[in-house]
């Protein structure tokens, strides 16, 4: 078996694990370096579980010892090029060296390697999925706190560029979540979340979906916080040997997500536009060539 088939099997069956087993799966599924590297008891101290619940997850999972259990994620890190550690001791080394050109090409070619892999993994039928409720939606909140934030605004902005009912979410004053206070039925909440996930964020979210709104994730992992209630999950890489947080995959989903919605209004985003150029030539915003 391979470290794809056990995560699809802990996809396919994270809902109906106990409290316990949900905690261990969630950490092996988003740390499989520390899976490959460490003993069952050192993975349970890290996840905060007792290594009885581990050890249930690996029979769950359909392995009888741990190293057996453990062989998937050794072969999987043995074809990985650096750990974060080696990463980490790598560029120290480099920038020690004056090798900035390869300091800065690394950091691209990781980028571009994210955004294949996200690419690849969303499906055109989610995207439509998330752009229907969109569009029917009487408001849309866009939600996406701390790194996340420069997503959150780029798509609140585009939205804005035809339409009135998006509702950016950001606290201003001390006032986070007033914004959703009276989410309810006909509303839509976009939630953009990487790890590590942020409580607000999943408080927030859960709150509008309980008063009837609908939840569309763009998250870095199948097993966010939020995709558990989702009515649409938009699933991206975001490598895990990345220095920063990088909002670069999620930027190229939310890029996509606008296309998706431009494409279906048709004719409504002209006259917009239209009305928007006229807006920028009485308040002269931008330079003229």
């Amino acid at each position: 078996m391979s470290l794809d088939d056990i995560n699809s099997r802990i996809d396919a069956a994270f809902e109906a694990y106990p409290k316990q087993l949900r905690v261990a799966a969630r950490y092996v599924r988003e740390n499989p370096e520390k899976v490959a590297l460490h003993s069952l008891r050192q993975v349970s101290d890290l996840a905060d579980v007792h290594p009885s619940s581990l050890m249930r997850l690996v029979r769950e999972l359909g392995f009888e010892r741990y190293n057996e259990f453990r062989d998937p994620f050794r072969q999987w890190l043995s074809t990985q090029s650096n750990s974060m550690r080696s990463r980490v001791e790598g560029l120290s080394a480099k920038g020690k060296r004056g090798q900035l050109d390869e300091t800065v090409a690394d950091v691209f070619a990781r980028e571009l390697s994210d955004v294949q892999a996200t690419a690849a993994a969303i499906r055109t039928a989610d995207l439509v999925a998330a752009a229907d409720i969109m569009i029917g939606a009487r408001r849309v909140f866009i939600l996406g706190l701390r790194s996340l934030h420069s997503a959150a605004y780029f798509l609140d902005y585009s939205l804005k560029m035809y339409s009135a009912n998006s509702v950016l979410v950001e606290g201003r004053g001390g006032s986070l979540g007033d914004e959703v206070r009276d989410a309810g039925p006909g509303d839509a909440v976009v939630v953009l979340s990487h790890r590590s996930y942020s409580r607000d964020t999943l408080r927030i979210a859960r709150f509008a979906k309980d008063a009837g709104a609908k939840v569309i994730s763009i998250v870095d992992s199948p097993l966010a916080p939020t995709v558990a209630f989702s009515d649409v999950k938009l699933v991206l890489t975001a490598s895990p040997s990345a220095l920063l947080s990088s909002v670069v995959s999620t930027l190229s989903v939310v890029q996509a997500l606008v296309a998706v919605i431009i494409l279906k209004i048709g004719d409504e985003i002209a006259d917009a536009m239209k009305r928007n150029e006229g807006f920028y030539r009485d308040f002269d915003t931008f330079v003229e060539d």
